[in-house]
């Protein structure tokens, strides 16, 4: 397929992007990536959409596009609570309903606080639970279905509400509350309800739909004295699809950035996606990477929030089996950035503050300077 076609963008805008594209390939080529993908938005204008190096060193003519599908990781959380604010505003959910409301089986060691336990709760890693609960199972390639009544077993370390705990098996309950209370499996919901109206045609959720896709980049691993490898797609975490399920190209991620920032009423309104986003739990910044001029960190409902001195960014970043992903915008000016890549590298950890660092400066010259 071909790259998506060059935005007609001002003087300023066009400085971004070929600054940012510049530092891309330097950034790439300084460590030998095998393969990246970039989208950017200001508003409803998508500034890039293009991908960067190969999906695979076992082939160095076959380039990644615009098309080429990645597994998102942890990027794949976002979606939860957009499809569970649709049910809240169409009256069949609210947020703080009881999980056992909808999951009678639901249950921890202790019944009192199984019976706490809300959507919110899940939503935003405050069920109680200590640090990645059984992510060691995942990665194992236990079944969520093994996992989950072994959820009663768990030593509880904090109250429902009063501590942020990341997880990927306790999150992955609002898939099953979801399909309990539509009778619509969490992918299908995915599909009729975000993926369709979006038009995020190559995104899919399942390890299958990674499997049968025709573009796809293959993750790779670093050894040390040879580089980067590439390494089987694993089914491990395609258990958990709410938690790290979601695949889907960088043309498919740009179209989220546009449901993300408002753009998308059809999706989600500007109203439902502030409730989203709303911080609900504090988060130790010493769990985040340090971030330029970052004053405090929140977690909302399946997203990061980062405030600073002049602007709060909404925020997740992901890794699974080789796959690295990050995703910021800025929802008060509607700007921002996906980076998907097929391997791990400093490149991508570092890649979503220097684009709001080029962002910001390029705010503060005069038009005349990029003429």
């Amino acid at each position: 397929m071909q790259e998506n076609p060059a935005p007609q963008l001002d003087a300023k805008w066009q400085y971004i992007s070929d600054r940012y594209e510049s530092y891309v390939r330097g950034a790439m080529r300084a460590e030998n990536i095998p393969g990246a993908a970039v989208a950017i938005i200001q508003d409803s204008t998508i500034v890039m959409a293009k991908g960067f190096g190969v999906k695979s060193t076992a082939e160095r003519q076959d380039s990644v596009d615009a098309h080429t599908v990645f597994r998102l990781a942890s990027l794949s959380k976002g979606f939860a609570p957009i499809l569970t604010a649709q049910f809240v505003r169409e009256g069949c959910l609210t947020w703080d309903d009881r999980v056992r409301s909808y999951l009678p089986y639901f249950a921890l060691r202790s019944e009192e606080q199984a019976d706490k336990i809300t959507l919110r709760h899940v939503l935003s890693h405050t069920t109680g639970l200590p640090r990645h609960a059984y992510s060691n199972l995942l990665n194992y390639g236990w079944y969520y279905e093994q996992i989950f009544p072994k959820l009663k077993e768990v030593k509880l370390y904090d109250k429902p509400g009063t501590r942020y705990n990341y997880q990927n098996v306790v999150y992955s309950v609002i898939g099953d509350v979801l399909h309990n209370a539509t009778g619509k499996s969490y992918t299908r919901l995915l599909n009729e309800r975000i993926f369709n109206p979006a038009g995020m045609d190559d995104a899919s959720a399942s390890y299958n739909g990674i499997l049968s896709a025709r573009n796809v980049a293959r993750p790779h691993w670093y050894y040390k004295g040879q580089g980067y490898k590439p390494i089987p797609i694993s089914r491990n975490y395609y258990e958990v699809i709410p938690a790290a399920g979601v695949n889907a190209s960088i043309t498919d991620m740009a179209q989220w950035l546009q449901v993300l920032v408002g753009n998308r009423p059809e999706v989600m309104t500007e109203e439902d996606l502030a409730e989203v986003f709303k911080p609900e739990i504090w988060v130790n910044m010493r769990e985040l990477r340090q971030w330029n001029g970052m004053q405090r960190a929140w977690y909302a409902k399946g997203w990061r929030v980062l405030d600073f001195p002049d602007k709060r960014l909404i925020y997740h970043g992901g890794f699974v089996n080789g796959f690295r992903t990050e995703i910021a915008f800025d929802p008060k000016e509607k700007v921002g950035i996906v980076v998907l890549s097929n391997a791990m590298s400093n490149f991508i950890g570092q890649s979503v503050q220097v684009f709001f660092d080029l962002y910001e400066a390029a705010q503060k010259k005069d038009l005349a300077a990029y003429e």
